[in-house]
């Protein structure tokens, strides 16, 4: 309790009041510990007169940024490995410092078929069809490691009465922070055609 962003967040979801709501940006830890906290000492507790919010609800999993791909992916010479620079950031599947920063997290009012949750963190960018890689760029090493989900991408089926809605969850890389390659540009693209992808009848 007592962190001013947080309680700034909290006053925002307890105003709008959403049914269902998706975080980006919220750390990942495997214990759920940190979403669960949020919930109790923001969510569950009154911010600057507005009403209080619970989610009974809750799904959050791994994300790539963080974690190590083993790899020189920003072609600077060098593969970074230690946890909390840029380098290592800019080296990782995902930009992070750790794994598990800004990773996302979702909160619902409504029971979520978590045996359904179809995760596509792994899912490599050179198995999209059409995809828009930059020409040239990531040798076949790499390019057989690189996932598309600068985060991840999660399909989360949420119960309401009778019905099944799928929430349709991710949080694209800027499409900047990059050279003339354009990989962040083109990464960011193809993350969001992932979702138009996947929602064409087939």
């Amino acid at each position: 309790p007592g962190n001013a962003q947080a309680r700034t967040i909290a006053e925002i979801v307890q105003r709008s009041r959403p049914d269902v709501l998706l975080i980006n940006e919220f750390d990942h830890d495997a214990q759920g510990r940190a979403a669960r906290l949020f919930q109790d000492n923001y969510l569950s507790q009154g911010q600057n007169g507005a009403a209080p919010i619970r989610y009974p609800y809750r799904y959050t999993a791994p994300s790539n940024t963080g974690i190590p791909s083993g790899h020189d992916l920003n072609n600077d010479g060098t593969v970074a490995t230690t946890p909390g620079s840029d380098a290592y950031g800019q080296d990782a599947y995902g930009y992070g410092f750790f794994p598990g920063q800004y990773g996302m997290v979702v909160y619902s009012k409504h029971p979520i078929d978590l045996r359904g949750v179809r995760t596509f963190q792994k899912f490599r960018w050179k198995d999209m069809p059409g995809a828009v890689l930059p020409p040239g760029y990531y040798s076949d090493a790499e390019l057989a490691d690189l996932r598309l989900s600068s985060k991840s991408h999660w399909d989360v089926p949420v119960r309401i009465g009778r019905d099944t809605v799928h929430f349709l969850v991710s949080h694209p890389t800027p499409p900047t922070f990059d050279g003339a390659e354009d990989r962040n540009g083109r990464r960011n693209h193809d993350e969001i055609r992932l979702w138009a992808d996947y929602v064409r009848p087939s």
